[in-house]
């Protein structure tokens, strides 16, 4: 259990990489390399499509957090640390300013099924890393956009880059809970699964790996958001 989060960032580093290869996160990186204005409304587009994928990525953490949080109460304190409502706040803020609505596009994102994740523990708690972790060049981000003529908005990227400073307390409070948390799933004996089976004999080492299966389910549920999206194919060239 102490090993957790090495081995989060070296277990899931594949599915990170695919990620930050796949439509549309691939070319919203490149494109904060170009500045060029007749490629704006193709970069406002999949700027827009960024912030649809991130809308909706965060509604279903919060979701999967709060069901975790009601069957384990001693959650709480780590769900406290995240502003759920005022980060998706700043993205519809953002996608309003962008003043384009798809409502197909947002369909399809909602017609992108959540994972069977192994619990409903370990799910809030990968949830959670993902979330922080994706928050983590939020400020390198928001810059460089803030340097390009496009003038689009980043009200999400400057809040998740509040965010990124939880990054430490975060880990310390993953490491006092969780024994509690195994303990809880024990005294309960509210088991989903044979995962959380096999917590009831505190197998913490149990726990750490569906936490660390279920990040990478986070991250394959980006990519096929991301997928999606009403990318024309052309501009993935």
């Amino acid at each position: 259990m102490q090993n957790l989060f090495s081995d989060l960032k070296t277990k899931t580093h594949n599915k990170h990489e695919a990620l930050e290869h796949s439509a549309p996160f691939a070319l919203f990186h490149n494109m904060m390399g170009d500045n060029g204005n007749e490629n704006h409304e193709a970069h406002r587009k999949n700027y827009y499509n960024v912030l649809c994928v991130m809308r909706e990525f965060h509604q279903r953490c919060k979701s999967v957090i709060n069901h975790a949080t009601e069957k384990y109460p001693s959650l709480q304190a780590l769900a406290n640390q995240f502003e759920d409502q005022a980060v998706i706040t700043t993205l519809d803020n953002d996608l309003a300013e962008l003043n384009s609505v798809n409502a197909k596009g947002m369909a399809e994102l909602q017609n992108v099924d959540l994972p069977s994740f192994e619990t409903a523990l370990s799910a809030a708690i990968s949830a959670m890393y993902v979330w922080l972790g994706s928050s983590m060049g939020a400020n390198i981000i928001s810059r460089r956009l803030n340097k390009t003529d496009y003038g689009f908005p980043t009200n999400y990227y400057q809040s998740m880059a509040k965010q990124a400073k939880a990054w430490p307390e975060f880990k310390q409070e993953v490491a006092r809970l969780l024994p509690v948390l195994i303990e809880a799933s024990y005294v309960e004996n509210e088991l989903e699964s044979l995962v959380e089976k096999e917590l009831e004999n505190h197998n913490g080492e149990t726990l750490s790996v569906a936490i660390i299966n279920d990040a990478n389910l986070w991250f394959e549920h980006l990519i096929l958001l991301g997928k999606s999206t009403s990318l024309p194919p052309q501009t993935l060239s």
